[in-house]
């Protein structure tokens, strides 16, 4: 037993002092400041970032209705073009966490992975935020990253996709996730 935790907590530190970018992404230079993402005219923008410095060498991959669209590390975020509409949107480490989003056009999106100790690896959670927060939570320092286009990631398959989906609305229902958000911090007097 005294191995296997040995071993683990190398495979951790290993992990944690990871000096490489996020897996099927290159940086982009300078980085650009996460306060002023601007969608391309009627589109949407999804920002995803990483604050943490904990569990910064695992790379948390994440997805666009199934879709590959981006990987992130520590105290690193990429930006996604996005049509309008519902999409759902996944986190993946040891487990996947999903949110369902309504894009508006000509409105910047935010979301966190956050980072959790799982069994054997980290575990994700999204949190929607606003830029500044982000920003804050990064101290101002980043990295940003681009999709690299020559090794892409792999999308979910369609059967992942589609369980992703009914855990999701198992669980939420039809309900947005900027809803359910909105609603938790709307005071009862608010709601009047």
């Amino acid at each position: 037993m005294r191995k296997l935790v040995m071993a683990f907590m190398i495979l951790m530190s290993a992990l944690t002092l990871s000096g490489c970018g996020p897996r099927h992404m290159v940086a982009k230079e300078p980085c650009i400041d996460v306060r002023g993402v601007v969608p391309p005219p009627g589109k949407s923008a999804l920002v995803v970032g990483r604050t943490t410095i904990f569990g910064s060498g695992v790379n948390i991959e994440n997805y666009l209705d199934g879709k590959y669209i981006g990987t992130t590390k520590g105290h690193s975020f990429f930006v996604s073009p996005v049509e309008p509409g519902m999409h759902y949107v996944t986190a993946e480490a040891e487990n996947f966490d999903t949110v369902l989003l309504k894009f508006e056009p000509d409105k910047t999106y935010y979301l966190q992975n956050e980072i959790r100790m799982g069994v054997l690896f980290a575990r994700t959670k999204y949190d929607i935020v606003d830029a500044q927060h982000l920003y804050n939570d990064m101290d101002g320092k980043c990295n940003f990253y681009e999709v690299d286009k020559a090794s892409t990631g792999d999308d979910l398959s369609e059967e992942k996709f589609k369980e992703i989906v009914a855990d999701y609305k198992k669980e939420h229902g039809e309900s947005t996730s900027n809803e359910i958000i909105k609603h938790q911090v709307t005071s009862p007097a608010e709601s009047k």
